[in-house]
């Protein structure tokens, strides 16, 4: 009976106002409580800072049953530039690594790859790089993007979200007049508008986090990186086989 009355009350307001907001007296008994993430997070068994490891719902050394500490989310982004000598042959090459350690080819443009590698397996691409052909240090790029913090806020609100929607639901079928469910139906299109957004964002950093970009350009060498032998003349040997032989 309170429940109705309060709807009533707030209907009226709506009303009242002309337009109706998303939110107001109408739904302050279903509004979702809002999600909090006390302390420090707990990453792979380290705090990431402060004192105190936290963990999902208590911090560490409260009372109460254990729970898992949060996992890091990190994403791995890495950019390289290579001299080789045949172009087509080290495409094939990094291509066939990164595949035989479950990554894609993910665009090919010109002498540029962009490639996805799960992030377990990244620290393996430079080295196997540095086998193909000259890997150019100062145009290499390589980074981790700590993401943890949004991650389980996004997966926190996104859980008080949808039991909020389910309260919504529930107002809905105590709902009398028209008037009264089509301001629950409007609240519940704006909250599941928020849902999806919120699982496509989830969705974009999980992919992220588990597969690693990692973007190579070839570039043709013209000279020294892989020669096997000197010639017997000093002064014909500076000038480079390479250039002798074009």
């Amino acid at each position: 009976m309170y429940r109705m009355l309060l709807l009533f009350a707030g209907v009226i307001l709506l009303t009242g106002a002309g337009c109706g907001g998303a939110h107001g007296p109408l739904f302050d008994s279903v509004m979702e409580p809002a999600p909090t993430i006390n302390g420090t997070f707990a990453l792979e068994g380290k705090p990431m800072g402060g004192a105190g490891v936290a963990s999902r719902g208590r911090m560490a050394g409260d009372n109460g049953p254990a729970v898992a500490a949060i996992i890091r989310k990190v994403i791995y982004t890495g950019r390289f530039t290579v001299d080789v000598y045949d172009l087509l042959a080290t495409q094939k090459a990094v291509q066939e690594f990164v595949e035989s350690k479950g990554g894609h080819l993910q665009q090919l443009s010109g002498n540029t790859m962009i490639l996805r590698i799960p992030s377990a397996q990244f620290r393996e691409v430079e080295p196997h790089l540095r086998k193909l052909g000259r890997v150019d240090d100062r145009l290499t790029d390589i980074r981790a993007q700590d993401i943890t913090e949004e991650y389980y806020d996004i997966e926190l609100r996104l859980k008080s979200k949808k039991k909020y929607l389910e309260s919504l639901y529930t107002l809905l079928d105590e709902a009398g007049k028209l008037k009264e469910k089509l301001a629950v139906q409007q609240e519940i299109g704006r909250v599941v508008e928020e849902i999806e957004r919120m699982e496509g964002r989830l969705r974009l950093l999980g992919n992220q986090v588990s597969l690693a970009t990692v973007t190579v350009t070839l570039r043709l060498a013209h000279s020294g990186t892989k020669r096997t032998f000197k010639l017997p003349w000093g002064w014909l040997d500076t000038l480079g086989v390479e250039n002798l032989v074009r």
